[in-house]
This record gives C-alpha cells, structure tokens and sequence, in this order.
C-alpha cells in the first residue's frame, strides 16, 4: 500500500508539472503527458503497483463519467439527440465492425479476433477536446453533442466488448440475444442511474453544507456504478443516468445551495483522474510494441479514420461541426484498459495489445497536436477573433 500511494503521488506530480510546462503552448495537456509518458516507459519500462485495467475501470472511471454527465448542457443537447444516438449505436457499431473488415481483408487476425480489437479501439475519448473548447467559441450544441457521445460511446463499447470477447475465446454467441441484452443492459442501467438520483436529491434538499453536498454526489456517482454492475447493467450509462437526473432536478426547484462549490469540486477531480490517467496511458506505451504489426496498426487506424470520417459527415450541417466532430474521434485511457484486462488465454492478446498502443498513440498525439490551432480558426478564441 505504502508503494501504490507513493507511485501515485509521484504520477501525479509529474503530470501537474507537465500540465503547467506547457500550459502557454497551443496543445491539450494530454498530449504531452501521454507522449512523455510513452517515452519514459519505453526507455525505462516502468512497472505500476497496481492493475490498470481494474484501477480504471472501477476506481477512476466513475467520477470522470459523472463529472462529464454533470457539466453537459441538457437544453443545448435536445436538438441533437438524434444525431447523438446514431453516433453511440451505429457509430459504435460502424467503427468496430470496420476495424474487423480491414483487419481480415489484410489477414492481419480472423474475424472473432479482429472484431474484439474493433470493439475495444471503438471507445473514444475526447478529454482533449472539451478541455479546448474553453479557450474556443464552440457552440453549445456541439460541445453538449461531443460530450455526450464519449459517455454514450464508451457504454456501448463496454457492451460489445463482452460479446466481442465471448466470441473470440470460442463461446458461441447468440448474435440476436447479445443485441437484446445490450439494449437491456443499456437501459436498465439509465433506470437504476435516474432512481439512485431521487433519494439523493431529497438528501441535498435538506442541508446547506456543501461538503455534504459535494459527498452525496461522490456517493451518486460510485453507487450507481456499483448498482448496476451488480444489476449486470452497464455501470457507465447508471453513472451518466445518475449525474444527469440530479443536475436536471436540483437545477429545476434550485435545491442545491452550493452548487459551484460542487462544481468545482468536480472539475479538480475530473483533472486529477485525467492527468494521472494520461500519463499512466503513456508510460503503459510499448513504443516498439506500437510498431510490431504494421500491417495491422495501418490498417487499424486507417479503417477508424474512414468511419470517423463518416460519422463526422452525418452528424453536423456545417463544415466546423463536421471538422469537431471528426477531431472528438480520439481513442484514450478505455481501450487501453479492455485491452489489458483481456484473459491470458485470449487469442492473439499480444496483437490485440499491441494495435491498441499504436491507435492510442496516434489519435491523441496527432490529433491533438492540430487540435486548438484548428478549433480556433473554425470559431475564434472565446471573447476575441478567429485565428
């Protein structure tokens, strides 16, 4: 126990004085934390106390869900509901099975295997992205739209990675009852979210201290993670579910009394879990790893361009939206999670492990090196003029 705080307490202070090194320079922290980060782990192979894979899925993923849920703007959203659906299911759905086409046309991995790397790399993480939109007059609609999809991406990838998992250890898979499931497990979890919010708010209504307050959220957002874990629902749409119903509620009869306070509490959090997250993302990165299969990396990552491509073209009327939407396409922390979390036995594990590095790699690094200089010359910087 003394080692694991110890390591986190250095990550996170290495990733704090990264984030102020370049905090002048025209590129999302996450950039150079997973960067340096990769570079650091491949020279010194760096090896974590702890799973990574668990840690996040259970202990970091909940708040960064929550706090996520929480700041979306919900009226911004409503027009865009549509297009957030199609971007979480079919979109989803496109990436993955685009990603196993590629992988078999190229005889990189058969296709039970290739649809579970498609399955985890699926799951996009635009961290980066909303964290520029601050300094950039994007509008609210789209920003609410970017912010929702990576919740509801990141659900529906979790799903199809269990199918995707059964069917490449060999377990026959009921395609029509997997689907059936899914959906299940998708709205039950919003269900179990929404109903743990209630007593909750009830809670909030009653005390002016804002410590309560910011812990009956904590309690929220880890509860209904749990709950539907244990529902086997999915515990990130019960989290979204959960944030979402409280902000709406407490918003509507003005129960909460300390809500900035909340506020706040909740992105000093979000920026904790992400810049640790980040740069364990990177010292996790094989750099020679990410470039063992080329066939398969090129292909990987080709494939999730063309169908970001797509997605970005359907989603929004005009050219800025398309080009945000397109950039929101970064792949983070999850697949690289799923992908380490894969059984032993998992044929072709190694591959897997290694197409995810190079997709992680690539998406956050690349994109997110172009990522503000093209934002701000798409809607200006907030408060002044286009670039």
């Amino acid at each position: 126990m003394p080692e694991t705080v110890f390591v986190f307490v250095a990550i996170l202070s290495a990733a704090l004085l990264i984030s102020v090194a370049v905090e002048r320079i025209r590129i999302p922290p996450a950039v150079p934390l997973v960067a340096i980060g990769a570079i650091v782990g491949s020279v010194w192979h760096v090896r974590l106390p702890f799973a990574f894979g668990p840690a996040l899925l259970f202990i970091f993923l909940p708040p960064l869900i929550f706090e996520a849920a929480w700041h979306i703007d919900v009226s911004a959203l409503r027009s865009r509901l549509t297009t957030l659906v199609v971007l979480a299911v079919p979109g989803t759905l496109l990436s993955a099975f685009a990603v196993a086409a590629a992988l078999t046309i190229v005889s990189a991995m058969p296709l039970g295997t290739a649809l579970l790397l498609g399955a985890i790399v699926s799951a996009t993480d635009p961290v980066a992205v909303v964290a520029i939109f601050a300094k950039c007059a994007v509008p609210a609609a789209t920003r609410a739209l970017v912010e929702a999809e990576s919740i509801a991406n990141d659900g529906v990838a979790v799903v199809l990675y269990g199918i995707a998992l059964a069917a490449a250890s060999g377990i026959g898979v009921d395609w029509g009852s997997a689907a059936l499931h899914g959906v299940a497990s998708i709205v039950v979890g919003l269900a179990i979210g929404a109903a743990m919010a209630v007593p909750i708010r009830a809670l909030v209504a009653r005390t002016t201290a804002p410590e309560y307050e910011v812990t009956a959220t904590i309690a929220l957002a880890y509860g209904a993670y749990l709950a539907a874990g244990f529902a086997h629902a999915s515990g990130i749409f019960a989290t979204a579910g959960a944030a979402v119903t409280l902000r709406t509620l407490v918003r509507r009869k003005l129960l909460m009394e300390n809500q900035d306070h909340v506020d706040a509490f909740w992105r000093t959090i979000a920026y904790i879990v992400n810049a640790a997250v980040f740069l364990v993302t990177g010292l996790l990165i094989d750099l020679p790893r990410a470039i063992h299969e080329p066939v398969l990396v090129i292909a990987a990552i080709a494939s999730l361009a063309f169908s970001r491509a797509i997605l970005a073209a359907i989603s929004a009327g005009d050219w800025a939206g398309r080009v945000t939407v397109y950039l929101a396409g970064m792949r983070g922390a999850l697949p690289l999670a799923l992908a380490l979390a894969l059984p032993a036995d998992t044929p072709q594990r190694a591959a897997i492990i290694d197409g995810v590095f190079a997709v992680v790699l690539v998406t956050l690094v690349i994109q997110g090196a172009v990522l503000e200089p093209v934002l701000a010359r798409l809607y200006g910087a907030v408060g002044g003029k286009r670039a």
